[in-house]
């Protein structure tokens, strides 16, 4: 007599019921392991990362309310190129930056306000990424300079003896 694996009765058997339980268990793995982290060294992608700022907001008469924030930003690499043109610059160039593609508006309570602070100085708004990705960087939402521009960031001349 020979089995076909199945019951008689038309049920799944005992190897379709292992077949089950693999598939549940490789579920519940998936949905208890934790997410990789991050490695901002080798990261080629474009991604949503929480930065901390302090923020301060005046009213009319000069009182401060404060508190430290938590906002979600954009952060990463893009995949940059040019390639040969025969047209004057002589190259075609696509360099995206890593941006919000989404956002939304955020609205926290300050916690540290001076006595007597008017109403409403508590209160601050900001927009923070809730999607990002490599795009050509808009002039209406974003630096686009880059670092050359940034006085701050450049480096101090050398001072060259004349002679």
């Amino acid at each position: 007599m020979v089995s076909s694996g199945a019951s008689g009765r038309g049920g799944v058997g005992a190897r379709g019921s292992v077949v089950v339980m693999v598939a549940v268990l490789a579920a519940v793995v998936v949905l208890l392991v934790p997410a990789r982290a991050i490695n901002p060294q080798s990261t080629l992608e474009c991604h949503r990362r929480q930065y901390t700022y302090k923020v301060h907001k005046t009213d009319d008469e000069g009182r401060i309310c404060w508190d430290l924030i938590n906002v979600m930003s954009c952060w990463g690499r893009c995949d940059s190129n040019e390639i040969a043109d025969w047209k004057f610059p002589y190259k075609r160039s696509h360099h995206p930056v890593c941006m919000h593609e989404e956002t939304q508006l955020t609205v926290v309570t300050l916690q540290h306000c001076e006595d007597n602070a008017a109403p409403g100085t508590e209160t601050y708004s900001y927009h923070e990424a809730t999607r990002c990705a490599c795009s050509v960087c808009k002039t209406s939402e974003a630096s686009c300079e880059g670092l050359r521009y940034r006085g701050a960031r450049r480096a101090p001349r050398a001072e060259v003896p004349r002679g």
